[in-house]
């Protein structure tokens, strides 16, 4: 990475002064070659202070530069390791922490593009109760001249893989957190043509957006809270039942829970509707928390809808083929017809007996082409060859990053994010007039506007139509 030019230029910058910078409450020495505090770590710093020590208050930060936010995290209460690729953060950060008075492990290496040695040299593998790494997230191609020693290694990914995908895999792995640990990870909101969050979600991890920034440029960083689903709860299958979402109501679950079946001879779906079941779909439900969701609102589960679907577009052949039928139906792109064709649903159901109320989400999505009912789709015809366990998982995850309610993240600010648009069947027809589906309520009902300009607030599915949908 480094030419004759670039190697001077390093040697040239290490004879330069450092600087003095003061950083909230900390007095920092920051040489010209190690990444000193900017917005990224302000942005991560934010979502930290928020986070009350928990477990064994253990805390590993991959990539500590300066050391600020190591610095910060030991301050607020966390026992703390660190590391850095770069020997000179190293050394920053082992120097600021005793000008702070502040007693933080520090070691070389770190997740980077080359395996250097064993990862015990740097971290102790699944024992962390919170991981946080501002994590270089500008890939090399876009980097058109060299930036400095001191961007190059703290904003370029190198790693020819992306450095997003082998943290994944370490995570996956527990090599990272212990069991009920979370890892808080700044990075861009997309990585290529996928969402960051759907690279992490195909890896089986339950993914948050916990904070954001916006650059003037319109690049949006993020911060991602990252953790195992669901690692307490029960997940139970079993061969036959009526209604997953019906047992799960009438019996007594956890939050957090979860039931699948192989076969369902009573499934509902919305307004009372059937849901032909055959052995190649999965049909579950979660059980959730009622105090969390105190309503059951079309722009709750028109985000179930869009997060699933996100995530399984993201692992499709074609990146059109999958679609939100307002509010709740998986749709899939029929190549001869070009038509579209249900392939799932979700539906939230809840119960009340007197004071104690219950609540579930059921989704069920077909997963291979065989007996799939005539107008309806399946996984398989769109190039997502997977097989139900391994749908679990995926749905697991999504269930989880929207519904667990991970106690050590309740103070940090969940901003709402907008739907995405682009994922949501357009075409529609209302009140006899051809309309464009333009986007959804806050109190979620759909925007829709007419091709003469007249705008409309539809809170009922049944009064549209979709000429762009298969009968059935």
């Amino acid at each position: 990475m480094f030419d004759e030019k670039k190697t001077m230029r390093e040697i040239e910058l290490l004879g330069s002064e450092a600087r003095e910078i003061e950083w909230k409450k900390f007095r920092l020495i920051v040489p010209p070659t190690v990444y000193p505090p900017k917005e990224d770590s302000n942005l991560l710093a934010g979502v930290l202070e928020k986070i009350t020590p928990f477990g064994k208050k253990r805390l590993l930060e991959i990539g500590s530069g300066s050391g600020a936010l190591s610095i910060l995290a030991a301050y607020l209460g966390w026992e703390v390791e660190s590391c850095d690729i770069n020997p000179f953060a190293v050394a920053t950060t082992r120097f600021n922490a005793i000008e702070n008075d502040l007693q933080i492990t520090v070691s070389e290496g770190g997740i980077g593009p080359r395996i250097d040695g064993q990862y015990s040299q740097w971290m102790k593998p699944g024992s962390y109760d919170l991981v946080i790494w501002n994590m270089p997230y500008i890939p090399a191609e876009e980097i058109e001249e060299y930036l400095g020693p001191m961007e190059d290694a703290a904003l370029v990914d190198t790693h020819p893989g992306g450095l997003l995908t082998e943290f994944a895999e370490m995570a996956r792995r527990f090599h990272l957190t212990s069991p009920t640990g979370i890892c808080l990870v700044l990075c861009r909101d997309n990585f290529g043509s996928k969402r960051t969050k759907d690279i992490l979600l195909a890896k089986g991890l339950a993914t948050r957006v916990v904070e954001n920034l916006t650059f003037d440029n319109s690049e949006t960083i993020q911060v991602l809270a990252v953790w195992h689903p669901f690692v307490k709860s029960k997940k139970q299958q079993i061969h036959s039942i009526p209604s997953t979402n019906s047992k799960m109501l009438e019996h007594t679950y956890k939050a957090g829970d979860s039931l699948r079946a192989r076969f369902q001879t009573d499934g509902k779906g919305r307004h009372g509707r059937t849901w032909d079941d055959h052995l190649d779909s999965f049909k579950g439900s979660w059980k959730l928390d009622p105090l969390q969701i105190p309503n059951i609102t079309s722009q709750l589960q028109c985000k179930v809808a869009l997060e699933i679907t996100s995530l399984l577009q993201s692992m499709a052949s074609d990146n059109d083929s999958l679609c939100v039928k307002w509010p709740n139906d998986l749709l899939i792109r029929d190549r001869e017809s070009n038509q579209w064709k249900k392939a799932g649903g979700i539906l939230f159901q809840s119960l009340s007996r007197g004071a104690e109320q219950s609540l579930v989400l059921g989704i069920g999505i077909n997963t291979k082409a065989t007996d799939v009912v005539q107008g309806r789709g399946s996984l398989e015809e769109i190039g997502i060859g997977i097989d139900n366990t391994e749908l679990f998982t995926l749905l697991d995850t999504v269930v989880s990053s929207l519904f667990e309610n991970k106690s050590n993240l309740k103070n940090v600010s969940l901003k709402s994010h907008d739907v995405e648009l682009k994922l949501l069947l357009k075409n529609c027809i209302y009140r006899n007039q051809t309309c464009t589906v333009t986007g959804v309520t806050d109190d979620g009902n759909l925007r829709v506007e007419s091709h003469e300009g007249e705008a409309f607030s539809v809170s009922d599915d049944l009064s549209l139509l979709w000429p762009d949908l298969q009968l059935q």
